[in-house]
């Protein structure tokens, strides 16, 4: 359930920033698109805030953090807030960007009508802020424990952050791709496909300068980031984050910006969101699990478990 939690919140976290500065720089133009995304957002976000409040086990008094915990120099608290913020201007950037919402509210108060556009703007600039505070708070609320030494280190806000811009600027993509009908529409889905191959080459340097970090960074760090690269886990690892999360999306934005598929099925540019998304969770639960606890015993005591002899 904590991955998912991870997962979503990247997820919207991501699509948000895409849409917002999508929506900044275009403008009404892609009026389908922007809705979208802060609808995904708004979804993806509270999802894993329901699965967050699951995995606490005490759901309901967990519903009060944000209200209980004033110890800002928390992770935990900081990022009850952000979880908080992100729900009211996800879901009101949401609500501005759906025609009907705004022609019904606008009956009832005409400023919301008439400055709906300044408000869309408002709502997308703090709107950003937040995602980024979202992006990487799901990696800083892991990377500050120390007696889990694979994630103890700033390299994994850094993935997570990556990862999560990612599934949201692929699913933002997708969407232009199968739906939006606009005039312009060709340049935004070159740009949003161009952007998605940028931060593949991010998340792929994030993930690389990660495993070798922890390969590196002593034993305990290197026995769980081996679980990952050459253990029980790495099938998992290769195939299903590298392969489907990073390589399938790669070669698939490819293909479409070289005009590979100008006839192919709808279906097809389909593949490289679903993919990413697997891929994207795949991540978070693959690191939770193999975030081993650090050991506690002695070297000595290590040497003798594996079987060594101690001669006078």
């Amino acid at each position: 359930m904590l991955a998912v939690d991870l997962f979503c919140s990247g997820l919207a976290a991501g699509a948000f920033l895409v849409v917002g500065i999508v929506m900044l720089l275009t403008g009404d133009r892609f009026k389908s698109t922007v809705r979208f995304g802060a609808w995904a957002s708004v979804v993806a976000v509270v999802t894993g805030v329901i699965f967050l409040l699951l995995d606490v086990g005490v759901p309901f008094r967990a519903i009060v953090l944000f209200k209980s915990f004033v110890r800002f120099d928390s992770w935990m608290t900081r990022g009850a807030w952000l979880l908080f913020s992100a729900i009211l201007f996800y879901g009101l950037f949401a609500l501005f960007s759906t025609d009907r919402v705004v022609e019904w509210a606008g009956k009832l108060w005409r400023p919301l009508k008439a400055g709906r556009k300044v408000f869309q703007i408002v709502l997308a600039v703090a709107g950003i802020l937040i995602s980024v505070g979202v992006a990487g708070y799901t990696g800083m609320l892991m990377s500050v424990l120390p007696f889990r030494p694979l994630w103890n280190t700033w390299l994994l806000p850094a993935l997570f952050a990556s990862s999560a811009l990612l599934t949201g600027a692929i699913l933002v993509g997708g969407y232009a791709s199968l739906r939006e009908k606009a005039d312009g529409v060709k340049k935004l889905r070159l740009g949003l496909e161009a952007a998605v191959i940028t931060v593949i080459a991010l998340e792929g340097a994030a993930l690389w300068f990660y495993l070798t970090d922890r390969l590196n960074g002593g034993a305990d760090a290197a026995r769980s980031a081996q679980l990952l690269t050459s253990g029980p886990l790495a099938l998992f690892f290769w195939i299903l984050v590298v392969g489907l999360g990073l390589a399938v999306p790669l070669a698939m934005c490819i293909a479409q910006l070289s005009g590979a598929f100008r006839k192919a099925p709808a279906a097809i540019p389909a593949l490289a969101p679903i993919s990413c998304l697997i891929g994207g969770w795949t991540l978070r639960f693959l690191i939770l699990l193999a975030g081993l606890p650090a050991s506690l015993s002695s070297p000595g005591l290590q040497q003798i478990l594996q079987g060594v002899r101690f001669t006078r």
